[in-house]
């Protein structure tokens, strides 16, 4: 995060803003980045984060799941690892098969096989329960236009996801937050 904009944030915030600085994290796991050619390691997101906290900024850091190699550990301890540097909002989404991508075509090849909804659902709710009350989350699923989404067909049904974590949490008897315990899920390793 370059310095001139951050500063430039601080001011905004400063002149009355509710200013959030969104980073797209996706995964912690620098295999996964490097895999998914993000562009960045951990230690970049992490560096951001430290900087936009010595500027008093918000960060909303986004997570993916159904990242190649991935599975609901690889969230968990990704989730942990957010949260354990105090940032104040969550977007999570699915990993979208799209046209005209290499993972597209390493789908065809059954190379890859996208998350399943009740696994993203089980994965969802999980990461809720671990989180703390204070944390937004301000997104909890994404779609992309019927036109380039080739996979998951459910990425498409953004209410029928939503209505699913929601009902997973009430048959639970959960909520945000139930087993979050800051002592046990403040540690933050690579």
């Amino acid at each position: 995060m370059p310095t001139p904009v951050l500063e430039l944030l601080a001011q905004y915030q400063q002149q009355g803003y509710e200013v959030w600085l969104e980073l797209g994290l996706q995964s912690s796991f620098d295999e996964t980045l490097k895999r998914v050619n993000r562009g960045h390691d951990y230690k970049e997101y992490y560096d951001a984060v430290e900087a936009a906290h010595n500027h008093n900024l918000k960060v909303c850091t986004h997570l993916m799941l159904g990242l190649p190699g991935e599975d609901n550990s690889h969230a968990l301890i990704t989730l942990d690892r957010v949260l354990s540097q105090g940032i104040a909002g969550l977007k999570i989404h699915p990993l979208h098969i799209v046209k005209g991508t290499h993972l597209a075509n390493e789908w065809r090849r059954d190379e890859y096989i996208p998350l399943e909804f009740d696994d993203y659902i089980e994965t969802v709710c999980d990461m809720i329960e671990l989180t703390p009350v204070n944390v937004s989350y301000h997104r909890l699923t994404g779609t992309a236009p019927d036109k380039i989404l080739l996979a998951p067909s459910w990425c498409a049904k953004k209410w029928q996801v939503l209505n699913a974590i929601k009902n997973r949490l009430e048959h639970r008897g959960t909520y945000q937050g139930f087993f979050y315990e800051p002592e046990i899920n403040n540690v933050c390793t690579q």
